[in-house]
Order: structure tokens, then sequence, then C-alpha cells
């Protein structure tokens, strides 16, 4: 999981919009009832951390906060991914998460989903160590990757280390993954998020977004409100997204089928497929 000016990694995954948007009719949004998750799930907004610990810097706030907060949401986000990853690839493939931070989650999803291949990566190494510590021996995770995700070409990087590494099976990527990530970075990491995913995800492949998200411009919550004030107030590029929005994007880049899947504690998943 640094100035918030992006750099060369992917701990705030992405930016400029390089691709040109496609003109297709609105597809419909598919709203999923709240499915049960285990009790010790857990939720956005996270609590900040102290002001000692807590700066402007994305990746400095990202690695603060996301260790606890990614042990406690492993289990629902797997809950959610992992059925539908399974949906979109039922022979495996490629899994690659952007802003991996700590490498909780790819730790975790790689065991659940051991026929798929799990390849992290995050905006700068200082975590990296974490990362493997959480990884552990686990086979289908290979080492993770420093890209700057702000620029929608660090899905050329990503491919470029796919297609040299020696795993056997399929190489294609069936799913991009990014957790956590939209409200504390700016709105350009979002758009090269699902610009760079537009180009590395095989048809059909998955896109995978969770996080807390406005919806129809509203917060969902009140502490949602508050904690969005007090990202706006370390940096007026952070803050909540609305989740139409992101969806309009990812449309423009030729994701389509939204499916916003509501999550433990006001948080939201954003699952497409690519056309």
């Amino acid at each position: 999981m640094a100035s918030h000016i992006c750099r060369v990694s992917a701990v705030a995954s992405l930016a400029s919009l390089a691709c040109s948007a496609r003109s297709r009719a609105a597809r419909p949004v598919v709203h999923q009832t709240r499915a049960p998750f285990a009790t010790r799930a857990s939720a956005s907004p996270e609590p900040a951390p102290d002001s000692e610990t807590m700066s402007n810097d994305f990746g400095t706030f990202n690695k603060a906060a996301s260790s606890s907060a990614a042990e406690r949401n492993k289990v629902p986000i797997a809950e959610a991914f992992a059925p539908r990853l399974r949906a979109c690839a039922p022979t495996g493939g490629v899994v690659v998460e952007l802003a991996c931070g700590t490498g909780q989650h790819c730790a975790h999803l790689s065991r659940e989903l051991p026929d798929f291949v799990f390849v992290p990566t995050d905006l700068d190494d200082t975590a990296f160590d974490a990362v493997r510590h959480h990884v552990g021996t686990s086979p289908n995770v290979r080492a993770p990757i420093v890209v700057d995700a702000c620029d929608a070409q660090w899905s050329e990087r990503v491919k470029r280390v796919i297609e040299t590494d020696t795993f056997d099976g399929d190489k294609s990527v069936a799913a991009v993954l990014v957790v956590n990530m939209t409200h504390i970075a700016p709105w350009s990491a979002t758009l090269g998020a699902l610009a760079g995913a537009a180009l590395i995800a095989r048809r059909g492949g998955l896109l995978f977004v969770y996080g807390p998200f406005k919806r129809d411009g509203k917060h969902t919550s009140e502490g949602n409100a508050v904690f969005d004030e007090s990202l706006r107030r370390q940096n007026d590029e952070w803050g909540y997204r609305d989740i139409e929005a992101v969806i309009a994007e990812a449309e423009k880049v030729g994701f389509e089928r939204a499916e916003i899947v509501p999550m433990p504690a006001n948080n939201f998943a954003l699952a497409m497929t690519r056309s």
C-alpha cells in the first residue's frame, strides 16, 4: 500500500483515463440484497489512525489503517468475490490485486481459490515484507510488483511480468481486485484503475471494487459522512466516490453488467465484467 501525487507503484492504484469512451446504451445495475456475513467481518468507515501516524500521504495513511481493517473484512470480501470469480472463470486464471497493502486479502483469497494465480501490486514496496509474511509459502501467489497505477499503462508492466513468469496454467487475467482504495486516493487513481483493468482483463473477466461509496451522491450513514469529511480535511483529493459515477466510467472503458453488492458496515462491492 509517498506524495498524494501518484508515483511509481500501486497501493493507490491508478489514473488518467487514456482509453476513449465507447458509446453504448446504459446497462441496468443489479442491486443485490444483503447476504449473511461472518460476524467478525469488518467495516468502513475504519477509525482513522492517530494524529502521529496520519498524514496527507496516501501510502502512510493506507498502511497505518489497512492491516486491522483487512483482517476484519477479508472474510466477507472472499464470500462476495469467490463465487463471482468462479462464475466468470471456472477454469482458473490470474487475479491482479491493485493497492494490495499488507497482502492480507491476497493471502486469504489465494487459499480460498487455489486454482487461481494471484499477483499483488502496490504503489511502492514499503509493505512488501508484510505481503510476503502474510502470503507465506502459498504456491499460487507471485512476488509483489511495484507499479504506478495512476497511469493506465500499469497494465502493460503487470502483463509483461505474468508472461515471463514460470508458473504453469492459464496466464490470462481473470479478475482485477481493488479493495479500499477509491476513497483514499485521487479520483485519477480510480480512473487509471478502471482503464488499466480494461486493458489487462480477458473478455468476460471480473472487475471487483470494494469500499465505502456514496449512492446517488448521498452518504448511506452518518458515520460515513463524518469519515468522508475527515478524509477531505486530510487531503482534498480524497473522499468517498459516488458508485454510480464509478460504474459510468467503467462502462466507458469496456465493463458491463454492473452489480452493486451491499457489504457489512455500509460498504459496497461493485462487480462488473469485461465486454
